[in-house]
């Protein structure tokens, strides 16, 4: 098929194919049809006479390369591709396949430097080269969890074909409003505007505007956003260090918050890539065992699928490939319609290989230890690797699968509960890379961490939006909506603040706070409080309840004192037949007496405590009291009033062996 004479030339050299190859590309279509027809070496005869007659043509020795590959001999076709480059030094065909040879053989990494040479020097009107160049850099990125870079790329492609329809799709499919990537993850980033301008002509190709922000940045060194657009261009070229480095740095010096929350959160997408595993907050713990039996491993993920273990599994017509989420069911102190359960590692079985994969490496570690002792010498030893994690298992900790359900509202109601357990209470405790080892709630203080966090929280926002189970509202599936992390930046004390605010994001709306006069305002969610809203709430005016709810919320800010305040009111509190137990109050005294070794006060706190249940909650905490009595007179050594106490619980339970055993694990 001939080529229009006014088409852009193959070889991507930007002019129309008429001035350019036209001369000689017959007989290049002639070699590669006798190539398709099986003439090879009538192929390789063609292309060798044209190098002879046209010698100094770059372009004849890339098309005789792609010959000489294509019939398996790489050696020639490299020393054919060094006669073009000795031609044209910066020669757009010669690097891309170069690259293609590098990727075949098994080179990814070296074969994406190539493709991205080849895209910095292919002539601008080269649109099909672009493209194609492009897209194989965008899946190479995406291979890498490097998701930015893999964006820019994928967009670049559909801009320089808008009419490839297949291509489109793609992009849309990743990056589209369906997309589960979290929003930091799939954003159109945009350069920000800087103290100084940066020409246009600097930023036409990427490695001219990485060199255009960096004599920027020595030039005004306080401008956060030279540093935000340095680590944006960084991440387009899928240089992950560098430009978590410079986003750093923007982070640090920038004013506005929402600015900050921008940067910081894609520091954390960017984090989640493969190679950046030293500085990520996540990654993901890798066991493979290789197969030598696969029978009993198949016997044994049956076993498994049968006890309820195993959740979501697939498998192919020719049973070489499965994979399924390994579940554990959560605890339920009520029975009820609805059970949930959570996923202790993913599981996959292909090319002879039994793997396992989770964020926990002591969870993956403890597994791949069962399923070997489990199966003994059906697998082998586990081999254990690190790698980047998936987005969706960032927030697999705050995520529980219904696996039993009886009613649907009784179960979003539990995922809510689940995440909003998991957010505000041990995450905000949890040390991280990203805040100098320690948790949230303790570096909120620092301006720096604080800006971080904001960034953070956005992050995980985004992530657990992707990861949320779906719901069907009329023709459009959307994910539920399971925490609303509002509630986690209140109770941080993090009000955004902006130097001016952009219309489509508005400041989060803070919870409204009941004053004084409104303290018995039902609606009041104390629960998302946080430590200065906490202080201000009058504990004379609080019914039990609210106090026992702000107790709660003070201990899960680390506000110790402010919780003790709470405890000592609520035990303070007149008689309510509504609320009996005061339980969590006295524990409260008790472990704070506790933390300051007063075992004395303990023991006193105690006393009074069961003393108000025996009088006014017909004991029913009777046996919390006596084996907290039952610790603290072990740790005193006091091992005669240990077995009077030992002796009252085995009189008041005599048949209750749980109890039995739990006093004696405490003495």
């Amino acid at each position: 098929m001939s080529l229009n004479p006014y088409d852009s030339c193959p070889c991507g050299s930007g002019k129309k194919f008429k001035w350019c190859c036209t001369n000689y590309f017959d007989q290049v279509e002639l070699a590669l049809q006798q190539q398709q027809n099986g003439q090879h070496d009538a192929a390789i005869r063609t292309m060798e006479a044209l190098t002879k007659s046209h010698p100094t043509q770059p372009q004849i020795w890339a098309y005789y390369a792609n010959i000489l590959s294509a019939e398996g001999k790489t050696d020639e076709a490299e020393k054919s591709l060094q006669k073009a480059f000795e031609l044209q030094p910066n020669f757009a065909m010669g690097y891309l396949l170069r690259g293609m040879l590098r990727q075949n053989e098994g080179e990814i990494l070296g074969s994406l430097i190539l493709f991205r040479k080849a895209d910095d020097h292919y002539h601008p009107d080269a649109k099909d080269q672009i493209a194609q160049v492009c897209e194989m850099i965008a899946k190479i990125e995406l291979m890498m969890n490097r998701v930015v870079a893999c964006r820019y790329a994928l967009e670049r492609a559909v801009n320089s074909v808008p009419e490839d329809q297949e291509l489109r799709e793609q992009f849309e499919a990743l990056f589209g409003v369906e997309s589960r990537l979290p929003e930091s993850a799939r954003k159109a980033y945009q350069f920000r505007p800087t103290v100084e301008a940066v020409s246009s002509e600097g930023l036409n190709k990427l490695s001219s505007a990485r060199t255009a922000f960096e004599q920027l940045t020595k030039k005004h060194a306080e401008d956060p956003a030279a540093w935000f657009n340095l680590g944006l261009t960084h991440a387009w070229l899928g240089e992950q260090p560098q430009a978590v480095e410079a986003l750093n740095k923007s982070v640090s010096l920038e004013v506005d918050d929402y600015r900050a929350e921008e940067a910081a959160a894609l520091i954390e997408v960017l984090k989640c890539a493969q190679g950046m595993e030293s500085e990520a907050e996540h990654v993901e713990h890798r066991a493979m065992l290789p197969i030598r039996d696969p029978e009993a491993v198949f016997a044994m993920l049956q076993q498994l699928a049968q006890s309820g273990r195993l959740m979501g599994a697939q498998m192919d017509q020719s049973g070489s490939y499965f994979s399924a989420l390994l579940i554990e069911p959560l605890p339920s102190l009520l029975e009820t319609g609805t059970k949930l359960a959570k996923v202790v590692a993913n599981i996959n079985i292909a090319s002879g290989i039994f793997r396992l994969w989770h964020p926990s490496e002591e969870q993956v570690r403890k597994l791949a230890a069962e399923f070997r002792e489990t199966l003994n010498l059906a697998v082998g030893e586990p081999q254990f690797q690190l790698g980047p994690v998936q987005f969706g298992d960032v927030v697999l900790d705050a995520l529980a699968y219904p696996i039993r359900t009886g009613d649907m509202q009784e179960a979003e109601t539990k995922l809510r509960d689940f995440a909003t357990n998991y957010f505000e209470g041990a995450w905000l405790h949890q040390p991280m890379r990203s805040l100098g080892g320690v948790g949230p709630v303790d570096a909120v203080g620092s301006s720096l961490m604080r800006k971080r966090i904001i960034g953070i929280i956005k992050f995980l926002e985004g992530c657990l939006l992707g990861a949320a189970p779906r719901i069907k509202q009329g023709n459009a599936v959307t994910p539920l909506a399971i925490y609303d992390f509002n509630r986690l930046r209140h109770k941080l004390g993090i009000e955004m603040k902006s130097v001016a605010a952009p219309a489509s994001r508005p400041a989060t709306p803070s919870p409204v706070i009941a004053s004084p006069s409104a303290a018995k305002t039902p609606n009041r969610d104390i629960g998302a409080m946080n430590a200065a809203e906490l202080s201000a709430l009058p504990s004379k005016d609080l019914s039990v309840v609210e106090l026992e709810d702000a107790m709660k919320a003070a201990i899960k800010l680390d506000a110790r004192e402010l919780a003790i305040s709470f405890a000592k009111a609520g035990v303070a509190k007149p008689d309510d037949p509504q609320r009996p137990d005061r339980y969590p109050f006295y524990a409260c005294l008790m472990t704070a007496a506790l933390a300051t070794g007063d075992t004395n006060e303990v023991l006193a706190v105690a006393e009074t405590g069961l003393k108000y249940d025996v009088e006014r909650n017909d004991g029913r905490r009777f046996n919390d009291y006596a084996l907290r009595r039952v610790a603290v007179l072990a740790k005193k050594q006091d091992y005669e009033a240990v077995e009077k106490e030992y002796d009252r619980i085995l009189d008041r339970t005599p048949n209750d062996g749980n109890m039995c055993v739990k006093a004696t694990e405490t003495m």
